[in-house]
């Protein structure tokens, strides 16, 4: 499959969380950036759900990359456009590990 690199055009960031507790003993969520690339973004789908009687989107979507250095696991996040996406699934795209692709899922409440 040919791909075209000049697609890549949109920043993302690889957050990890660390759990700290600050001084008065509660727990403090800090975001570290593990990695920035360039990728190409496309939403796949978006749903509405109910539940608890409260709506909620859901917006499943799809980040190809040039194969970072690092390790990517499910553990952690992406930013984009100060959005926060989950990770399900991670495929060497073409089985070549030239290429990764990433399917996220975004809750939006």
């Amino acid at each position: 499959m040919q791909i075209n690199p000049g697609n890549f055009d949109k920043k993302i960031e690889f957050l990890r969380y660390k759990v700290e507790k600050d001084f008065d003993g509660f727990e403090v969520k800090t975001e570290i950036i593990v990695l920035k690339i360039w990728a190409q973004v496309t939403n796949i789908s978006g749903t509405e759900v109910l539940k608890n009687n409260s709506d909620f989107e859901v917006v499943k979507t799809r980040f190809l990359m040039r194969t970072p250095k690092i390790n990517i696991n499910k553990d952690m996040v992406i930013k984009f456009n100060d959005n926060i996406y989950n990770i399900i699934y991670i495929n060497d795209y073409s089985y070549n590990k030239k290429y990764t692709e990433i399917m996220t899922e975004l809750v939006i409440k």
